[in-house]
């Protein structure tokens, strides 16, 4: 009897395989990452052609940061479940009512915020570990128990508020979303972000360089080096006008926990591996129900940080719109990012990337008076795109 591990196909193990190696961790190595880099520079030129250099300015620049930091978060816990062949389409309802939770406590009861914060995380967390109930221990599909989700966890909101707007947040709360790292803390942290990414790269190229698996090491430590300068110098542009807002500084924390948990941890092999073929997973020995039921945990915490963060940068709850259509901003942010909706191949920094692809062309559209309408056509077509370029590029890489 073969090995069941051995099972696995070289695509279905890709991810697993990538995870070596700090610079696959930060991750500008995929192909498909870099074609979307290429795809968002040349949307933002047209866009600063288009707007006379409007879009480009710091000011609209860190406005486009804050536009895409709800959806970020929302597409990182988005990623972590299509992997494994799961869907969330609570998204948006969840959050709403973790925004109720956290907006009553510390608008209405003058709670300290700290505990309204935790209660809102703590209302998340059971909301993950419910429908994880549901999916691993009852059998019922998440796209089902996600959907019913989406449903009760909008009408639990409404039905607390009676449809009213919580809108008086302490000053504290409102201030995480609003206010700025100052620029020269914050320009210091992008020069030894920079820095320390290229020393990482730099000694892993090295060390394999020692061990005879590369020839030409000065030639990939340059390639590595010009987008990771060029990156520096678009981050150091737009951070000397205010800084770095602390809600863009949360993406980031939460993107490379998660980015560690899918690249670094047994657990996130684990994920990717019951995505690209559950019953080689099985028979390999992992508990699929109980990484899958964790894997809706962790999307709950998601629900608890995402919640915050929404109810502090509009300044309160609104039950009836809060989160609207979220969970399909984070899917496409996803999809279009590159993760798989067969699961077992996707990447957070992706799914950063297709957030704010998605919201460029928002704000690149308002920003030249186009009808909503039109830009909700233009986003459709961009993600049937990206879906149908991630087809065509697996199809050529199955064939060649």
């Amino acid at each position: 009897m073969s090995d069941p591990v051995l099972t696995v196909s070289k695509d279905e193990a890709g991810p697993a395989r990538e995870s070596r190696g700090w610079f696959a961790l930060l991750g500008l190595s995929s192909l498909r990452e870099s074609m979307l880099l290429l795809i968002l520079a040349a949307i933002w030129l047209f866009f600063y052609v288009a707007t006379d250099g409007i879009f480009l300015t710091p000011r609209n620049l860190v406005l486009l940061a804050l536009q895409t930091s709800i959806v970020s978060l929302a597409a990182i816990s988005a990623v972590m479940l299509i992997v494994t062949r799961n869907f969330d389409l609570s998204v948006g309802s969840a959050v709403a009512l973790v925004g109720v939770v956290v907006a009553l406590l510390a608008g209405q009861y003058d709670v300290n915020p700290l505990i309204a914060v935790a209660a809102g995380i703590l209302v998340g967390l059971l909301m993950g570990a419910w429908q994880g109930f549901w999916v691993t221990r009852i059998g019922v599909s998440s796209f089902i128990v996600t959907l019913a989700g989406m449903l009760y966890f909008r009408g639990f909101s409404m039905i607390v508020t009676n449809g009213a707007t919580i809108a008086s947040l302490p000053r504290p709360l409102t201030r995480f979303a609003t206010a700025f790292l100052p620029p020269v803390p914050s320009i210091l942290l992008v020069v030894l972000t920079a820095a320390g990414f290229l020393a990482l790269r730099g000694l892993e190229i090295r060390r394999a360089y020692r061990l005879g698996v590369i020839a030409r090491p000065q030639s990939i430590f340059i390639k590595t080096a010009i987008p990771v300068v060029i990156a520096a110098g678009v981050a150091l542009f737009i951070v000397s006008w205010q800084g770095i807002p602390y809600l863009v500084l949360l993406v980031a924390v939460c993107a490379l926990a998660a980015e560690l948990v899918m690249r670094r941890t047994r657990y996130g092999a684990q994920l990717y591996a019951i995505g690209g073929n559950p019953e080689a997973a099985r028979l390999a020995g992992i508990n699929i129900k109980q990484a899958i039921f964790w894997n809706f945990v962790i999307a709950g915490f998601a629900y608890g940080v995402t919640g915050v963060a929404l109810t502090a940068r509009v300044g309160g709850a609104v039950a009836g719109s809060a989160g609207l259509f979220l969970e399909l901003d984070a899917i496409a942010a996803a999809i279009i990012g590159g993760t798989a909706l067969s699961g077992g191949r996707g990447r957070i920094l992706g799914a950063l990337v297709g957030a704010l692809l998605m919201g460029s062309l928002n704000n690149g559209m308002s920003l030249m008076n186009v009808a909503p309408f039109f830009q909700d056509t233009a986003r459709g077509i961009v993600l049937l795109l990206a879906v149908a370029l991630d087809h065509l590029s697996r199809s050529r890489s199955r064939t060649t």
